[in-house]
């Protein structure tokens, strides 16, 4: 499976080939690490040409998915998830983003799915996440 991200420091697009299990946690944890104002995005492309966005934020995560079709969709975090103040802010590709706290979820969650999606899940899977249409 194909990825993507930003790199603050080089002002450049990252991409490489990431498998499941300890690499896609490995992988955003790296990224997480890059800027600590407001962390880079990772983007995982499947060969479907469906997309799982992965955007961290301190302990709070959002998952953004585009299935092969187009249809977009996004995580839906428990109130607990949703954390003080406003929405959960990251770096995509060199744009200040920021999603609202509904959607925050645990990043353990947000792993577990983005592994899931590297292994073929389609859409993404974890324990208690949820996706909306947009």
């Amino acid at each position: 499976m194909r990825f993507r991200y930003f790199d603050p420091a080089e002002q450049s697009t990252v991409e490489g080939d990431v498998r499941p299990g300890g690499e896609v946690e490995e992988l955003i944890a790296l990224v997480g690490r890059l800027r600590t104002d407001r962390a880079p995005a990772v983007e995982l492309i499947g060969p479907d040409g469906s997309t799982l966005v992965v955007g961290v934020a301190e302990d709070r995560a959002v998952l953004l998915f585009t299935d092969s079709a187009g249809v977009a969709a996004h995580s839906i975090g428990a109130p607990e998830h949703a954390g003080a103040g406003g929405g959960v802010v990251f770096d995509y590709f060199g744009s200040y983003t920021e999603l609202p706290a509904s959607y925050a979820v645990p990043v353990a969650a947000a792993v577990a799915a983005a592994d899931g999606f590297v292994a073929g899940d389609r859409p993404p899977v974890a324990a208690g996440l949820q996706l909306s249409e947009d």
